[in-house]
This record gives C-alpha cells, structure tokens and sequence, in this order.
C-alpha cells in the first residue's frame, strides 16, 4: 500500500484469526460437535491509521471487518465494516472525537475485565443482556474520549436517530476508566430508547439489525408476545481487576432493565469473578464464575443462571495461541444459553471447545 506511507503519516493493517472444535451436549435437544468461529476473540481484520496535523493534532480513522472463518461469511449482518467504522479528530490536550458505527462505553470500559475475555472462555453474561462483550455496535455515533489525566479516562457517546423523531432508536453512554500500576477501576452507563427493527421502528436509528442476533433470544422482546420488542434498555456496571505476581482477579456487577412495548418489564443482576495464574510464562490458568439473577414485571419469574468455566491458553509465541476450556451453565425457572449456541432444552448446558488464535 504505497500510496498510504506519508512521514508523519501511519496506516496499519490488523487482524484476529480465532476459531475452535467444539462439543455441546445439548442444543435445542441434541449434542453436537461443531468447529465455531470466534470462539476465544471473534475474527476480524481492519485497517487503522492516523495524520499528524502539527500542534500536538491528528486526524484519526478505523475501519474493521468481522468474519466467520469457518466458511468465511461477512458478520454484523453482513456488513463490510461491521465491527468499527469512524473517522475523527485527537489531541494529546482535548482528546479524541469520533463520528461513525462505533462501540459504546458499556463495552470500552467493562469488556476486558469480563470473565469471558479476562480469564479466556464463553461465560458471557447469558445473552449478553448487558453489551459488555460488545455484540451490537451504534450507528450514527458520536464519541468523544478525554486524554488521560494521571490514569484517569473518561467517555461519552450520542448514536443519533437520523430521523425527525430525535428519540426513535437512539442511544448515549457515559464511562469513566482508572489504571494506576495493577489496578484499574471502571464504571460506565447505557441508555437505549426504541432500539431494533420492532414495528414502528427506524430501520436507519443507532442499533438496528445486529440487536436481534442469536445471543439476545432470551431478552430483547416481551416475555408476553415475542413480537413485541424493547421500549427502552438501561445498563450500568461498575467493575475492579487487580494483578499482583502471576496472578490477577477481577470483579464486576451490571444491572440491566428492560422495558417492553406492551409496558411488561424485566431486570438482570450480573455478578462476575474470574481470574488468571500464569503457571509458566507461556501457560495461563483461567476460571471464572458468573451469576445473573433476573425478574419480571408482566407475568410471575424470577429465573437464575449460574456459570462457570475453566480455561488453559498456552501461547505459542506472542501472537500465536492455542487452548482448551469448558463453560457450564445451570438455569432456574429458565433455559440454559451459553453465547455462540442455541439455547438448552433444559435447563443445562455444557460446551468443551479446543482452538487456536492468531493475531496480525
């Protein structure tokens, strides 16, 4: 890519190749055994560069393209730069502003401390009723990140509706992270207004398609007529992770409600503790414990889901890993649905899963 070498110019070309053989006793009522793409960081290559624009100022750009390296179809809905796509401005006194399809706060400040990414497995907080993995971006995004004051960060986030009805499928976020040495300590807030494709809803508003994937079967539509979706989504987490010698142990709560169209309701505990122990420079232990306590408003539940896993990753080189983990779910008064499968006939589920990852 000649054209784009400039001095005080940079353009990098990056990606993630992830994918693993995996085992589920019971999916929709039947075993399987499957190879799934993704299964310790989803696939993905992007492109991210930046321009010097003197005065401590750069003009700043992301697009990033997720796939299925298993049969290598298009992710997001099928979009060419499904994950990210932005462009914006960044300085090292006022910050960094961005407009485009972009994640929100929720995400950029909880995502690393989950159990799922920080002790390496698929113990999502069940149907990712929080958006801490990330499973839906916001279109129409504005987003502005301070610099970092002594390891203090901060973030806020717009997703317009991009239609007269400034409220019909908007979303805002607000985040705050600090890292001093091993510590880091994180909070962040998610408000979503008639998001998704319901009737009546704009097709062209901040989270659209990519909100009703397979993760969200559980929760984004009336537990009264399934054709009814969600009126307004709130989240908030606040999350702590501390390392000390071979080891680090993280901390996180969420708390999401749900309001429905028909004006029937629910609200989700996530609760999380999972940790890592570095056995050898290149072999590292994980496990990791996620409780989500749920209620209803509209009709008598209270279901439960308790998860765990346990993961070994051993890293090849630095940008080579292989690993081995199992997650395992019990649900109360519910099915079980661990992320990436459908969900249990029951109310358990077990997934094994041996893969390899690497980074470019």
């Amino acid at each position: 890519m000649p054209g784009l070498a400039h001095a005080q110019s940079s353009v990098t070309l990056y990606g993630v190749l992830s994918v693993g053989v995996a085992y589920v006793n019971n999916e929709g009522g039947q075993a399987a055994t499957k190879m799934v793409p993704g299964t310790l960081q989803n696939n993905r290559w992007g492109l991210r560069g930046s321009e010097d624009l003197g005065g401590g100022s750069k003009a700043v750009f992301a697009l990033e393209s997720g796939f299925a390296i298993d049969d290598g179809k298009s992710q997001q809905g099928g979009r060419l730069f499904g994950r990210q796509a932005f462009v914006g401005l960044s300085n090292e006194r006022y910050g960094t502003l961005t407009f485009g399809r972009q994640y929100d706060a929720v995400y950029d400040a909880l995502d690393i401390m989950s159990a799922p990414v920080a002790a390496a497995g698929l113990a999502t907080h069940v149907g990712d009723n929080d958006n801490v993995f990330g499973s839906y971006r916001h279109n129409n995004a504005i987003k502005y990140v301070t610099p970092d004051w002594g390891g203090l960060r901060g973030e806020l986030s717009y997703a317009l509706s991009d239609v007269s009805s400034a409220a019909n499928n908007r979303s805002f976020s607000a985040g705050g992270i600090y890292e001093r040495g091993s510590l880091r300590l994180a909070g962040a807030y998610l408000q979503l207004d008639n998001p998704g494709l319901n009737a009546g809803n704009n097709a062209s508003g901040a989270v659209t398609d990519d909100y009703f994937g397979a993760p969200f079967v559980l929760f984004h539509s009336s537990p009264l007529n399934p054709a009814i979706g969600v009126r307004k989504q709130q989240v908030a987490g606040l999350a702590a992770g501390y390392g000390f010698g071979a080891a680090r142990v993280n901390a996180m709560y969420t708390y999401v409600n749900y309001a429905y169209r028909d004006n029937s309701g629910l609200r989700l505990h996530n609760f999380d503790l999972n940790g890592t122990y570095h056995l050898t420079p290149s072999l590292v232990l994980g496990a990791g414990y996620v409780f989500t306590a749920g209620s209803y408003s509209g009709i008598s539940s209270t279901p439960r889901w308790h998860m765990a896993q346990l993961s070994l990753d051993y890293f090849l080189s630095k940008r080579t890993d292989v690993y081995v983990y199992g997650t395992y779910q019990k649900a109360v008064g519910a099915k079980a649905d661990i992320y990436l499968f459908a969900p249990s006939s029951n109310d358990r589920q077990l997934v094994m899963v041996a893969g390899i990852r690497h980074k470019f």
